[in-house]
């Protein structure tokens, strides 16, 4: 080892990757060599397998053995810098193979530092997901006991708000449904509503004159990672945990050249049921109904005065964790849901007035649904391409 570290220079420097910073010195070189020639066995020895010399700068593959046979996860390249004046090595760089393969996680935090590189401002759905996370699942800062130490109290609430879903069954067999306090079930069902409304943005990352095929494979643009209905349906279930991660994630590939006149799209039927004027009117139908239910509903248990219900509610919602979440879930649907408008106008080509747009973002969920129902069609002034039968 004592004649590896001659082959240095006195200044030299030297990085493995395995360590956070770079040994510099000949000193540093030779305590980190002998640390690293105590810790082997006398029977391990290193293999060169390839070399490629580029005058003053040689690059080694190589790779450990033990008695003659190859042991996992020893592979490793090397790149040495010659000092010609001295003639010694001042600089070397190992990356030996890594015990633990990180190659999808670290493309994911590639790709989102990248993203967040080239827009900045998703660093705020990333911040306010990392709070959300934190604040409504783990923190004892909200009422009630946190997602690690549920109650069955809590899932049997779960479990009745589902069968509750969108008010179907108080609606049609009162008597069959569970009996919720009606301020929990319209705030419940309103959350999903407002939920439900973001689907009008199924062709968001989309491409046009892409197909449909090109996306699913991968081969277009935007890809199959940016189809939004898998978001849309998490969002039925995870509300904010799935729709934040999606504003971070999310590629915008509208450019005004991309955008050509008579430029068509074709639509998988999902997305054309997000382009029609239907399901928005139902979900506001939904919501109304909701915040009607939770003023008017169940009168004979929970009182016909409004302060005496909104009293019993107040109770439940700073005490019961699940039901303080659907109010933040709310307020995090407020902040974000004019986050895609944007993209979504010039997609169409068309254009809104700021003081239009401004009530289309901030006046909660109606604005959503007001900008749905009143937008430009996709394709104006054109009709659109046959819509393909898979989603």
């Amino acid at each position: 080892m004592s004649e590896a570290v001659d082959l240095f220079t006195e200044d030299c420097s030297y990085e493995d990757t395995l360590y956070p910073g770079a040994f510099r010195g000949k000193e540093a070189l030779k305590s980190h060599l002998f640390r690293v020639a105590d810790a082997l066995p006398d029977s391990f020895a290193f293999v060169l397998d390839e070399v490629s010399d580029g005058d003053d700068v040689v690059g080694v593959q190589w790779h450990v053995e033990s008695k003659g046979k190859q042991l996992p996860f020893t592979r490793g390249s090397s790149i040495y810098k010659l000092d010609r004046v001295s003639g010694k090595l001042c600089s070397g760089f190992d990356v030996p193979e890594p015990t633990v393969k990180s190659g999808s996680a670290s493309l994911a935090v590639l790709s989102l530092v990248g993203r967040l590189l080239d827009e900045p401002r998703k660093a705020v759905p990333l911040a306010a997901f990392i709070f959300y996370c934190w604040f409504v699942f783990l923190s004892t800062v909200a009422p009630g006991p946190n997602a690690l130490s549920l109650d069955p109290a809590t899932w049997a609430e779960v479990r009745d708000l589902s069968l509750n879903f969108w008010l179907v069954m108080p609606s049609l067999a009162p008597q069959s449904s569970p009996v919720l306090h009606p301020c929990l079930e319209g705030l419940f069902n309103l959350l999903l509503a407002w939920a439900a409304l973001f689907s009008g943005f199924m062709v968001d990352g989309k491409v046009a004159g892409e197909s449909t095929q090109a996306r699913k494979t991968g081969e277009g643009r935007g890809g199959p990672k940016n189809a939004f209905l898998p978001y849309v349906l998490g969002m039925q279930l995870l509300t904010n945990a799935v729709y934040l991660p999606y504003l971070v994630l999310r590629k915008n590939v509208w450019k005004p050249a991309d955008e050509p006149a008579g430029e068509r799209y074709t639509l998988t039927k999902a997305e054309a049921l997000g382009e029609s004027k239907i399901p928005p009117l139902v979900f506001i139908g939904v919501g109304l109904l909701s915040l009607a239910w939770a003023g008017l509903a169940r009168g004979e248990v929970y009182g016909v005065e409004l302060s005496e219900r909104w009293s019993s509610f107040v109770q439940i919602l700073t005490t019961d964790r699940l039901t303080f979440s659907f109010a933040v879930d709310l307020l995090y649907f407020w902040v974000f849901q004019g986050w895609l408008l944007d993209d979504d106008i010039k997609r169409r080509g068309g254009e809104v007035g700021k003081i239009s747009l401004s009530l289309f973002k901030a006046m909660p969920f109606l604005g959503l649904g007001a900008y749905l129902m009143t937008r430009s069609p996709l394709l104006p002034g054109g009709e659109r391409r046959s819509v393909k039968e898979e989603v």
